[in-house]
C-alpha cells in the first residue's frame, strides 16, 4: 500500500470518494481510468502534441506520449505493460507474444519532483512503443501503469489507444440535408463509404465493422456498424435513417494557464494557505438560443502553465466551481463533459442541485491550463448524455470525428484495424 500525501483533507476525501465510485473498488477495465486517488492529469498523445488523439500507424516508427502526476510522498519505479482488444474493447485472445516485440513490461524511470507549486507533486513520463517493447499487430489497446505486478490492486492508471494498417480508404461527411427532414439544421448525418482492397473481400458482413466517435465522447459512439450494400470493393452504409449524432453546440471554455490574473472566464481567483481557488462566472443554458461560433478544440484540454514556469513540474493545481443557473431536471443529473475529466459520466463531474439558489454546482480538482467543457443530462438508468437540453442543437457545430474500421482475421483471430479518418464536420 502507497503511503498518501495528505495535503488537504478536502482533496483526499472526494478523491476517495471518486476513486471507489468509479472503479468497483479497484476492478480494472478497459477504459481510461485512474485508480489510484493520488494520479492526476493523466495524458496521452501521439508527438509532443497534447491535441491530438493516440493514434500511431503500425511500423511507422511513431510513437506515443504517457504523462501523469503523482500526489504521493515518495517516487515509485512504475511498471507498465500493453494489452491487445478487440473492437469493443474486450481483451483479445492473443497471448503477448502474438502482438509484442522484445519484453512484455517495462519500468517508467523518468520522473522529476515538482518546484514551487502547492500541492507538490512528482511528475513522470513515458514515450512508447519502445526497441525493447514493440508491438506487431494493429488493433485496439490498453496500456497498463502499475506498481511492481499487474493484478488490479497494483494498477494505478489505464489508457486507451490505437494501432492503425491503413489498408482502406474511408470516405466520409456530413451533410446540409439528413434522410429524417426534422433533423435540419440541428442534427449532423455521417454518410459513409469504405473502399477495401481484395485482401478484405472474404465475408465482409461478417469480418468488417465501423465504429465512429464524436470528438472524444465514448457514450454516445456508434460500433459495430456493418455495410449496408457491397458493391465490389466499397462498402456502403447507407442505414434508412442515417448515422446520426447530436450538432450539440460550441465548448465552452476558461482559461487557467496563470494564477496571477483572471481571464474572462473567471470570476475570482483565491490564493489561499494550501493552494488556490477558481470560480468561474455563472454559466447558462444556450438551448433555443442564436448559434455563436466560437473558437474551442473540441473538448480537449491544453495543459499549460505560464511562459515563466515549466508547465510540467512548476504548474499548480486548483479546485475549480461550475456553477449552471437552471431549472431542476427531473429524473436525470446534470454532468460536465469534456477531456477534463476523460468523458466520464460519473461521481466526479456529476452536478448537485441547490433548490435555493437554483443553481448545479460541481467542483473540480485540474491542473494549470486551458480547458474546454459542455454540460450533459443523463436521465436515470441511461447511460448517454443529452447536450441538446442545455446546449442546444445546431448543424452549423464545428465537432470533430474519427472513423475506424476493423477487419476480423482469423489466423490468428483478432480484430485488425485496417482505417482510420479524422474529419471536420464542416
Amino acid at each position: 500500500m502507497r503511503k498518501n500525501k495528505i495535503l488537504h483533507i478536502r482533496i483526499l476525501t472526494f478523491l476517495c470518494f471518486v476513486a471507489i465510485t468509479n472503479l468497483g473498488f479497484g476492478q480494472v477495465v478497459n477504459e481510461d481510468r485512474i485508480y489510484d486517488p493520488n494520479i492526476q492529469t493523466v495524458m496521452l498523445y501521439q508527438g509532443g502534441n497534447e491535441l491530438t488523439y493516440p493514434v500511431i500507424v503500425l511500423n511507422s516508427g511513431k510513437r506515443l506520449h504517457l504523462s501523469f502526476d503523482d500526489l504521493s510522498d515518495d517516487a515509485y519505479i512504475f511498471r507498465y505493460t500493453i494489452i491487445h482488444c478487440n473492437s469493443n474493447w474486450e481483451t483479445s485472445d492473443l497471448d503477448q507474444i502474438d502482438y509484442l516485440s522484445g519484453y512484455f513490461e517495462e519500468d517508467i524511470t523518468e520522473y522529476r519532483f515538482s518546484l514551487n507549486a502547492i500541492p507538490q507533486y512528482i511528475h513522470y513520463d513515458l514515450v512508447f512503443p519502445t526497441r525493447d517493447m514493440d508491438i506487431k499487430l494493429s488493433g485496439n489497446y490498453i496500456i497498463k501503469v502499475y506498481l511492481d505486478s499487474p493484478e488490479d490492486e497494483n494498477v494505478i492508471l489505464s489508457r486507451r489507444f490505437f494501432v492503425v494498417e491503413p489498408l482502406s480508404r474511408i470516405e466520409a461527411s456530413v451533410p446540409f440535408y439528413p434522410k429524417k427532414l426534422e433533423y435540419t439544421r440541428l442534427k449532423q448525418q455521417i454518410d459513409l463509404k469504405v473502399h477495401t482492397p481484395d485482401l478484405f473481400s472474404a465475408e465482409p458482413q461478417r469480418r468488417l465493422n465501423v465504429s465512429i466517435m464524436q470528438n472524444g465522447r465514448w457514450d454516445n459512439m456508434f460500433s459495430g456498424l456493418k455495410p449496408t450494400s457491397i458493391m465490389m470493393n466499397e462498402l456502403d452504409y447507407n442505414y434508412p435513417d442515417g448515422i446520426v449524432f447530436d450538432g450539440g453546440n460550441e465548448f465552452r471554455n476558461f482559461d487557467m494557464k496563470s494564477f496571477l490574473y483572471q481571464s474572462p472566464q473567471i470570476r475570482r481567483i483565491i490564493s489561499e494557505a494550501d493552494g488556490y481557488k477558481v470560480i468561474l462566472h455563472t454559466d447558462a443554458p444556450r438551448k433555443g438560443k442564436p448559434y455563436e461560433t466560437l473558437e474551442d478544440i473540441n473538448g480537449r484540454r491544453f495543459i499549460k502553465a505560464r511562459s515563466d514556469q515549466r508547465t510540467d513540474i512548476e504548474g499548480e493545481y486548483a479546485w475549480v466551481d461550475f456553477v449552471l443557473r437552471s431549472p431542476k431536471f427531473n429524473g436525470a443529473d446534470v454532468y460536465i463533459l469534456g477531456q477534463l475529466n476523460d468523458w466520464h459520466l460519473d461521481a466526479k463531474s456529476k452536478m448537485r442541485y441547490n433548490a435555493q439558489t437554483k443553481q448545479y454546482y460541481c467542483e473540480m480538482f485540474l491542473k494549470q491550463g486551458y480547458y474546454n467543457y459542455n454540460y450533459v443530462v443523463v436521465p436515470k438508468g441511461e447511460k448517454i448524455g443529452d447536450i441538446t437540453l442545455i446546449e442546444g442543437d445546431y448543424w452549423d457545430t464545428f465537432n470533430e470525428y474519427s472513423v475506424y474500421v476493423y477487419y476480423r482475421e482469423r489466423v490468428p483471430e483478432y480484430d485488425r484495424l485496417i482505417g482510420y479518418l479524422k474529419f471536420i464536420s464542416r
